[in-house]
């Protein structure tokens, strides 16, 4: 784990809340669900809209353009039409911060259509 950078005071997000920013030129969601906090790519890996722009449910956030969604918990696709997973960043709380280690090499990949 690199270095934690906070991102976020604890006191910005209520639970179910969301918000998204960029740390180190990576777009990145922080969440709070029942308690704990959660941070992954903002992109959505079918089309790389931003997922801060959709809806949190649960652990689950659904992309706002085509409705897929992911696990805040671990990235992993839970519905289509993405089929990949986001990424997800290590998170800690000091100071009344949100803090993530995020690096430029966690720049997610380019997006992946299926063939018509």
């Amino acid at each position: 784990m690199g270095e934690m950078i906070p991102v976020v005071p604890v006191a910005a997000l209520e639970e179910g809340g969301m918000i998204g920013t960029r740390v180190n030129g990576v777009d990145v969601l922080v969440c709070q669900v029942e308690g704990q906090y959660y941070a992954l790519s903002d992109l959505c890996s079918h089309a790389r809209q931003a997922l801060s722009k959709g809806r949190l449910a649960g652990h689950l956030v659904r992309c706002p353009l085509h409705g897929a969604r992911f696990d805040v918990r671990s990235g992993a696709c839970m519905s289509p039409p993405a089929s990949q997973p986001v990424k997800t960043f290590p998170v800690v709380v000091e100071g009344g911060k949100v803090c993530i280690s995020v690096s430029a090499d966690d720049r997610p990949p380019p997006p992946r259509f299926s063939p018509f």
